[in-house]
């Protein structure tokens, strides 16, 4: 405090943060967490901001850089390793918006819990959070747009004596790649939405933002892993040459599932708020409130659970968006409850929260699961209702139900186990899903081009630009 300085250290070798973007060449000054401790007492993590190069890009003393290497994609992002020893800076490069050092060396607050005040503080990061899965869709609706034109132009074997047909036309070739350009377009729109929410956030909304952003990061991340792999395939050995440009989308996306966040930590973290939202909605409810819940409960197995309801296989209840919405509210609704009857019960047999929740992580997944599949199915469902366009909303409409009835095939074996869905229902969706996938594959050169991808992007094998296709 006599000197009004900050001292910036890495106590063990493992303290060190690595994967920093723009440090192991060129960055000069960085944004540091750490923890501050004055006079000994550990005040919470709080940010810094330390020069690490000087302008001849020479790391300043204390401050050591390695290069991470030669990675599986992104090389021309030079990530690095830093170490700080005893590294001093002036009291003013504390960031100080949550947290100061007074006057007289006193640590002040307005956020007197720790964890709390980290978590502010990260909100600034959500951001990343909601950039990454927009480009990862990018890169999945440019593997997309490649996949599908190359698949209507390639033609191989036919009916005896007539012409060869497109790929494209084949319903197996359809089944691999139309369910993701309907998630494409599903995803499209449910980021749209997250974007214009965190733009126009309330303070208060901030922990259910951050719980989305977190969400849809992994789960957008992840269909773009796999829609790259099918559409690698999709392309044969076409599909596996650079110029074809599926390997750099693989691999510069490939890492978009464990960085800002990996995927399945993050997955947990959604889980946690919707556990959260539970507790308090029960934690608000009087003995009246409670046993409505439980009627409501009560009247919505008979409802959905009513043996016509489990075997309903006419298309217009099929395709019904009442039918969809509910069934994605059965299966998220029910996650949730059970996993938390099941961590009381870990906890009332005398296992510590730690333990229940790690007993509890596959569970969760399926909770943050759920959760996102509603919320994505509901903005598309949103989207419908605002398209004025009856032509392209009938196309739009053939698109949703695909992602719907898919999802809902995906999961079949949980309604099955509930009796949400006998067998006979879950078959017709699974015949449902291949007519839709069939009906779609007019429309999906036209539905990639709607992405607007520049030819530049896209492929010499769907250009033209260099050989026959």
């Amino acid at each position: 405090h006599t000197n009004r300085t900050f001292t910036i250290h890495t106590p063990t070798k493992y303290a060190r943060k690595e994967y920093i973007g723009n440090a192991a060449n060129h960055g000069e000054m960085a944004t540091v967490f750490a923890k501050l401790m004055i006079d000994g007492k550990d005040h919470g993590v709080n940010a810094f901001i330390v020069p690490i190069r000087n302008r001849d890009k020479q790391p300043v003393n204390g401050v050591v850089i390695e290069d991470c290497g030669h990675k599986m994609g992104l090389n021309g992002v030079d990530n690095g390793i830093i170490y700080f020893d005893k590294v001093v800076i002036p009291y003013e490069n504390m960031l100080d918006r949550f947290a100061q050092v007074n006057e007289a060396g006193e640590f002040e607050t307005p956020i007197p819990s720790d964890n709390r005040r980290f978590f502010t503080m990260l909100g600034t990061l959500v951001g990343g959070r909601i950039g990454i899965p927009r480009s990862a869709l990018a890169a999945g609706k440019t593997g997309l747009a490649i996949a599908i034109k190359y698949g209507d132009k390639r033609r191989q074997f036919g009916p005896e004596g007539a012409s060869e047909v497109p790929i494209l036309n084949y319903r197996m070739h359809q089944q691999r790649l139309m369910p993701y350009l309907a998630n494409a377009y599903a995803l499209h729109f449910s980021l749209q939405y997250l974007t214009k929410r965190f733009v126009n956030r309330k303070e208060d909304e901030m922990q259910e933002i951050e719980a989305l952003a977190a969400g849809m990061k992994a789960y957008t991340t992840w269909n773009t892993r796999d829609a790259l792999q099918e559409c690698r395939e999709a392309c044969g050995g076409k599909g596996y040459l650079s110029e074809n440009r599926i390997d750099d989308l693989k691999n510069d996306t490939e890492i978009y599932t464990t960085f800002e966040g990996d995927n399945t930590v993050l997955m947990q973290l959604v889980a946690k708020n919707r556990l959260g939202e539970f507790r308090k909605e029960f934690g608000e409810m009087n003995v009246s409130s409670i046993f409505n819940y439980v009627l409501e409960q009560a009247k919505t197995a008979v409802t959905e659970k009513n043996p016509f309801a489990t075997r309903n296989t006419d298309e217009a209840h099929l395709k019904s968006r009442e039918f969809h919405l509910n069934a994605f509210k059965y299966r998220e609704k029910e996650i949730v409850t059970s996993a938390a009857r099941r961590f009381k019960r870990l906890v009332d047999d005398g296992l510590d929260a730690f333990d229940a929740a790690n007993v509890l992580h596959p569970h969760m997944m399926q909770i943050a699961d759920s959760y996102l599949d509603r919320v994505i199915l509901e903005q598309f469902q949103a989207q419908l209702d605002v398209v004025q366009d009856e032509g392209l909303k009938e196309v739009l409409e053939r698109l949703y139900h695909l992602f719907a009835l898919n999802k809902i095939s995906e999961h079949k074996e949980y309604y099955l186990e509930q009796g949400y869905m006998e067998g006979s229902k879950t078959k017709a969706i699974r015949k449902l899903v291949s007519q839709l996938c069939w009906e779609i594959r007019q429309d999906a050169v036209p539905l990639v081009d709607a992405f607007n991808i520049p030819e530049s992007c896209l492929a010499p094998i769907v250009t033209n630009k260099k050989g026959e296709a």
